[in-house]
């Protein structure tokens, strides 16, 4: 009941085109209990990750995660993510270096996990910045899943 309270307070900040229409000016609103079903019945997209991408506009975007296993560890050249815990518990390590990283498309870098970061304890609430450049991993869920709002905002190049 939560989640879903907290999904429909999400859809009046971040909506998606590929979703919904938008209106006639430009304003595009879904309502919270479609997007609690689509995300609780997305297929995984990599392994125990599923996502929907809400908005994808220049220089932002923001996609709705639900995890039910650690991730492989990514890093984001060009993006900054700020995280909103939605529901759910887990854990996630930033900084430090990826382990047998690889670069799997433009800006993007994938390994197995991080060595030398700082390891946070997330829960329902929770906000968390992630710089560009810096590596981060959901290395562990605790309980069913965790739940996230990621707002990715494009970052100035040096």
């Amino acid at each position: 009941m939560h989640l879903r309270r907290a999904l429909l307070a999400a859809c009046f900040l971040f909506t998606s085109p590929a979703l919904a229409d938008a209106d006639r000016f430009g304003v595009t609103y879904l309502p919270g209990a479609q997007l609690v079903a689509k995300i609780e019945k997305a297929p995984d997209k990599a392994e125990g990750s599923a996502w929907i991408d809400l908005f994808r506009k220049p220089g932002y975007g923001a996609v709705l995660v639900r995890r039910t296993k650690p991730g492989r560890a990514e890093v984001h050249t060009a993006l900054t993510d700020v995280w909103y815990v939605i529901d759910g518990a887990g854990t996630l390590v930033t900084g430090g270096a990826l382990v047998d990283g690889k670069k799997t498309e433009p800006g993007e870098l994938r390994g197995r996990a991080i060595s030398g970061g700082i390891a946070h304890r997330l829960g329902k609430g929770d906000v968390i910045e992630i710089p560009a450049g810096v590596p981060h991993w959901v290395s562990a869920v605790q309980g069913k899943e965790l739940v996230y709002l990621t707002v990715k905002v494009a970052s100035p190049s040096p």
